[in-house]
């Protein structure tokens, strides 16, 4: 216990010498993301789409049936591209749209003589709110058709195909701000694990790895230090989100202790990475080789609602994506407690396997 006290009296005496890049790693992104959100304002974010048409009918009554798209404020939101049958399929499969409509031929004539016809509509599944104000629009066209042909049952029916039920408009600082958050945990991760080579020049690992002074006592304090630095972060970054850009925190505790606990996994991470190099240079080159790929596919650089749906497919799979989208479910209030507990254990069992070979490899490296 006086070990311990004494480590994190040290670390912290460390850190208030060289606050810099404590200040560098938490304010470059949150700076960064405040002044975006200001610029562009705390009003729920307008979704832009696109609606890929197939007319096979080319009549007056295909073409007037997409007037509601053409009218404000539809027409600021979703876009009308002409394609044939073939190419709308395969854009609204390969995820380039967000629907997919087929005005078959015969609709005129089917209107003309109430005769059913069927359309179909294809929708993006990995989109939520365009898709379905796409398919309550052809509703209510079909429905004001049905009704001044014959003020009856409408005989137009709609295939519907894979649509999610919608969200409440999400502001730009509620899109930005947490992927901005999450690039200043992996900052303060890298910065903090290359730390480790500052003690090791100092001969602190040196004296400590001959010391009574057991490795593990050694690493278990300075992650009990980062676990505390982390905490500190947390809630300075989100109330600094919350106060001065407006993104709603609902659930302030629970997200601070996802983002302390997700940031030491990333330190673990970066620190077994840190002591795989043979130099302090090599060791920076290796992390930022690492650090920037990650960020980028892992929605830390661009949210991934900005993202191609190809590149979101991947970066749902890295480590920080899949923390990212946790988080977001925790700021949406639309966490379930299973997905949370599957998520801390698959990341703690990676943290539990970082700090197994940290261990194994830092009496070899303090020396």
């Amino acid at each position: 216990m006086h070990f311990l006290a004494v480590s994190l009296r040290k670390d912290w005496a460390r850190t208030v010498r060289d606050p810099a890049q404590f200040a560098i790693s938490l304010g470059i992104p949150l700076v960064l993301g405040i002044l975006m959100s200001v610029v562009f304002g705390r009003a729920p974010a307008a979704p832009h789409g696109l609606l890929l048409v197939a007319d096979e009918d080319h009549s007056i009554a295909s073409t007037r049936f997409l007037d509601g798209f053409h009218r404000d404020p539809l027409d600021k939101m979703i876009a009308v591209e002409n394609v044939t049958r073939a190419v709308g399929r395969a854009r609204i499969e390969r995820g380039d749209a967000s629907a997919f409509l087929l005005l078959p031929k015969g609709l005129q004539l089917a209107f003309l003589t109430n005769a059913p016809c069927r359309l179909e509509l294809y929708t993006n599944p990995a989109e939520s709110i365009l898709p379905q104000m796409i398919r309550e629009t052809m509703l209510i066209t079909i429905d004001a058709a049905s009704y001044f042909r014959r003020g009856g049952t409408p005989l137009i029916e709609v295939e519907n195909v894979a649509v999610r039920p919608s969200r409440p408009a999400r502001s730009f600082a509620s899109i930005f701000l947490p992927s901005m958050l999450f690039m200043s945990l992996l900052f303060l991760a890298t910065s903090s694990a290359v730390d480790i080579w500052k003690e090791r020049m100092q001969g602190t690992l040196r004296r400590t790895a001959v010391s009574p002074v057991s490795m593990l006592s050694y690493l278990s304090a300075r992650v009990i230090f980062i676990i505390l630095t982390y905490a500190m972060v947390s809630l300075v970054g989100l109330e600094a989100a919350q106060r001065l850009a407006g993104m709603p925190v609902p659930n302030l505790p629970a997200a601070a202790l996802w983002m302390t606990f997700v940031g030491t996994v990333f330190y673990l991470l970066f620190l077994w990475i840190t002591m795989l190099a043979t130099t302090q240079r090599a060791a920076s080159v290796l992390t930022n080789l690492v650090i920037f790929p990650l960020a980028m596919i892992g929605g830390c650089f661009f949210p991934f609602e900005w993202m191609p749906n190809w590149m979101v497919s991947v970066g749902r799979l890295t480590p920080n994506g899949w923390a990212l989208l946790v988080f977001k479910a925790i700021l949406d209030n639309a966490a379930h407690a299973g997905q949370v507990a599957r998520s801390a254990a698959a990341l703690a069992a990676f943290a539990a396997l970082a700090f197994v070979f940290i261990l194994r490899r830092a009496r070899g490296f303090a020396v």
